[in-house]
């Protein structure tokens, strides 16, 4: 991180005629592994690699006539709410907990990868926000999921070799169509959101998805603490499909953004529960060698925790959250289902 740090800071001079806010795209990098917190099943690993569009105060022409007629998604004209649009592409890879087991594991998760891209279009101000998003992607060995990880655990070294691929749940296509609304609670004045000023706020939210990939209900409550905390809502680094890709920061677009180019340090932390009637990395099914894999039931994962670290100067921003899971896990399923991801993000 002092590296991380030192490098930005080191750019950010350079930079002689910096971009204005409404200008700024952004690009983002994910990774999701479960080696962070000593473990290597469920979900063994996960990236997603997304271009965010500038902040905008109104949809491009091409979108309003259907965006801003969905709940939530309209962009008042000029002022209050801003409006984006992002594309991404991820990888998911599930394993069992003993991937130098060859033959099938019926007791245990599933050997499985998922490769997707989603298109997320978003309209949001400092007290609410609404997205909609569309993921296509499939499951099984179309994902490559297979090849990505022999590649870093064999060629790379980092890892165990795995050999039970042969196992993996067969091709799938998958459409899922999510959509996200939350809603602050308790905001503080506008000038506590500066750098170096110490600020909290608290939402409440929820999401609904459907479709091949999950169909599930869920509500969240989250509080977000720390110094120079941006206006808008923490993104929540769920990988994509399963989740939501956004970068909800916001500033008024009727008045001057002031020291853009500051220290920004903050946390959040988040309660979530779902309830979940499909999900297709659980539901078992055809594999490569012939066997049906058991559905994994009852779903895991319903009850969760994030705790999140986040440090921004301009153009430069990582976070680190914390997936922390409780209940029990399905009979037969070991290790732990908690992850950690780390984002990297360059606004340009």
């Amino acid at each position: 991180m002092a590296a991380f740090c030192g490098f930005a800071a080191g750019v950010v001079a350079a930079e002689k005629q910096p971009k204005s806010p409404w200008d700024l795209k952004m690009f983002r990098f994910e990774f999701d592994n479960d080696t962070f917190v000593n473990s290597d099943d469920v979900l063994s690993a996960a990236w997603s690699f997304q271009v965010h569009s500038r902040v905008m105060d109104r949809w491009n022409s091409a979108y309003a006539g259907w965006i801003g007629r969905l709940p939530g998604l309209g962009d008042d004209g000029e002022g209050r709410r801003v409006v984006r649009w992002a594309f991404g592409l991820s990888q998911i890879i599930f394993t069992p907990s003993d991937i130098s087991i060859a033959t099938p594991q019926p007791n245990d998760t599933p050997w499985a990868g998922l490769l997707g891209a989603t298109g997320t279009w978003s309209s949001y101000d400092n007290r609410r926000l609404a997205a909609i998003q569309l993921y296509l992607g499939c499951m099984g060995p179309c994902s490559q999921a297979e090849h990505v990880q022999k590649f870093v655990h064999e060629d790379l070294g980092y890892g165990q070799p795995p050999q039970g691929w042969g196992n993996q749940l067969s091709n799938k296509t998958l459409a899922n169509l999510n959509y996200e609304y939350r809603h602050k609670l308790y905001i503080v004045n506008e000038a506590a959101y500066s750098p170096g000023r110490f600020a909290t706020d608290m939402a409440i939210g929820g999401q609904a998805a459907a479709g091949d990939l999950i169909t599930s209900l869920r509500g969240e409550l989250e509080l977000r603490f720390g110094w120079g905390l941006p206006m808008g809502f923490t993104k929540n680094p769920d990988p994509p499909g399963l989740g939501m890709v956004l970068d909800p920061v916001y500033f008024d677009p009727e008045r001057p953004l002031e020291k853009l180019k500051g220290w920004r340090l903050y946390f959040n932390l988040m309660a979530r529960y779902a309830w979940i009637d499909y999900l297709a990395p659980a539901e078992g099914g055809p594999t490569e060698s012939g066997y049906i894999h058991p559905a994994v039931h009852p779903y895991p994962g319903t009850e969760q925790g994030l705790f999140g670290l986040h440090l921004t100067r301009v153009p430069f921003s990582i976070h680190a959250t914390y997936y922390r899971y409780f209940g029990s896990l399905p009979a037969g399923i070991k290790g732990t289902l908690d992850w950690v991801n780390v984002s990297i993000e360059y606004r340009f």
